[in-house]
């Protein structure tokens, strides 16, 4: 695979966490391939007159790709962010987020300076409290257009070199759906159905556990954002001995409905939620949509005994298991054990 995509999240966390910042959405910014916002807390640039950091140009690596994608030059996400943007803010310290207004993962404070562990909880051991907190968050989520992000709609061949942007609000769940998305789906080599279908660089390849580990942490970091609990969590479900869907029931993720097996119950809260298909033009089964993720893979670490899981074993249990029940439902944090 090409390494740009694993630094897609990795690298690239200071700059901006995917998808596309909004103030680096206008013509203006798009032209200049410059997207360097202000930190409204000290009014300049990236904070940088408050030492959080500096605009500067972009590195991605230069390595080849791997035999999966034989291709070069043709798809957006090839050495990313390039194609959009070849400056952005290089944050320093504990500070991240494409304007160096936020704090990395694990820290909080005003100067980001508190190291605070986050403990997960085995999902079926919450409290009543716990799990209804949990799924009005994620409805809340569901209901609420990102303030900070917005998703691209088209290519850039399509933009007119910056002129004429294609973004769209979405909502801080739907990111989330998009993103998910973005990464894995086929390359897109020009012209009607030129596509290549023979890469997934979010699961096919090196990055499959740590793009994960990253994507989750930014998924519970704009929870947090979203709802002022720092303290929020996300749970986890430990499915290897589970011989069906156990978070698949009304008080969790939703139950299948009686009237038809493949659409989720009335009963849930999910099964109101709607997508804008033509908005987001998101080629996936429409039960994909009707179980509505709350999570986007079921993949997971023992967390509570630190059972470490290898790659292979993670990867065909995923493939036999579980995409012939609810493929994309939960997902649980990636590592060895339940702290950041």
């Amino acid at each position: 695979m090409s390494l740009s995509l694993l630094l897609f999240f990795i690298q690239f966390l200071s700059p901006s966490l995917q998808q596309f910042p909004r103030p680096c959405t206008s013509p203006d910014v798009l032209q200049s391939k410059r997207c360097c916002p202000v930190w409204p807390g000290d009014g300049s640039v990236c904070g940088s007159l408050s030492g959080r950091g500096f605009c500067q140009d972009v590195t991605v690596a230069d390595l080849p790709n791997g035999p999966q994608y034989p291709h070069s030059g043709l798809d957006n996400r090839e050495q990313w962010p390039l194609v959009f943007y070849n400056q952005s803010c290089q944050c320093a310290g504990n500070y991240m987020g494409f304007n160096c207004g936020e704090c990395k993962f694990g820290y909080f404070g005003a100067n980001c300076g508190e190291r605070r562990e986050s403990v997960r909880k085995n999902i079926f051991q919450l409290s009543v409290s716990e799990r209804q907190r949990f799924i009005s968050y994620l409805n809340l989520a569901k209901t609420t257009i990102s303030p900070d992000y917005m998703i691209v709609t088209g290519v850039y061949s399509q933009m007119n070199n910056g002129s004429t942007p294609m973004f769209a609000n979405i909502s801080v769940y739907d990111l989330f759906i998009w993103m998910h998305y973005y990464v894995s789906r086929d390359a897109l080599l020009g012209g009607p159905g030129n596509v290549w279908a023979d890469i997934d660089f979010a699961h096919e390849s090196a990055a499959f556990l740590p793009w994960h580990r990253v994507y989750l942490l930014f998924w519970e970091h704009e929870i947090r954002k979203l709802t002022g609990d720092f303290n929020f969590t996300i749970p986890y479900w430990d499915w290897r001995d589970a011989q069906d869907c156990q978070v698949c029931t009304d008080e969790l993720m939703g139950a299948r409905s009686p009237l038809n097996p493949n659409l989720i119950s009335p009963s849930s809260v999910f099964s109101s939620w709607k997508v804008n298909m033509k908005t987001l033009e998101i080629p996936f089964t429409l039960m994909f949509f009707a179980f509505k993720i709350a999570f986007q893979e079921m993949l997971f670490y023992n967390l509570k005994s630190k059972v470490q899981l290898n790659t292979r074993f993670v990867l065909q249990t995923h493939k036999t298991k579980l995409k012939s029940q609810y493929h994309h439902i939960f997902v649980v944090a990636l590592g060895q054990d339940n702290s950041l």
